[in-house]
């Protein structure tokens, strides 16, 4: 298993332009901690040579960073026009009526995640869930496990390719 330090270094070997590795090491400290844990976002600052206030004015711009700790299950719910219309509301009022550990899950929402066609729809730790219903919302609170897939996947997989 790599280490955090490992990771972000082969993140500024895919990305060794400028800043374009500073999102792509945000990703893998939040993977790591779950949110951006302040010991991660020092490692990016000694790997990547960016202090560490201009990182998380960048991290700042991206609404998929937490700069806190989120709940072990994380839903994005979209509420944007197509999820909205298909009953994304009543699902945010369920979520809001029924989450009261907010260690285990964390909800917010979110604009466009890109699955209009299945209306409404959400993201739970990464997981796409698509033609929610206030029932499978039930459901996936109830029993989050059988829902969300474990992403392991992480840039330090492509290292190979660019050694």
């Amino acid at each position: 298993m790599a280490s955090l330090k490992e990771k972000i270094e082969v993140v500024k070997k895919i990305f060794p332009e400028g800043d374009t590795a500073i999102i792509a090491a945000l990703h893998e400290v939040q993977n790591e901690y779950g949110y951006l844990h302040p010991e991660g976002v020092k490692l990016i600052s000694e790997v990547l040579g960016y202090p560490e206030d201009w990182i998380m004015s960048v991290a700042s711009f991206y609404h998929m960073f937490h700069k806190e700790k989120v709940g072990k299950y994380h839903i994005y719910l979209c509420t944007n026009l197509s999820c909205m219309m298909a009953g994304a509301y009543e699902i945010l009022k369920f979520l809001k009526e029924n989450v009261k550990d907010e260690k285990e899950f964390t909800y917010e929402e979110a604009e466009c995640i890109g699955l209009c066609d299945g209306a409404p729809a959400a993201l739970i730790n990464g997981t796409p869930i698509t033609n929610l219903t206030v029932e499978k919302m039930g459901e996936i609170l109830r029993e989050p496990e059988k829902f969300v897939q474990k992403q392991e996947e992480t840039y330090y997989d492509l290292k190979d390719l660019y050694d």
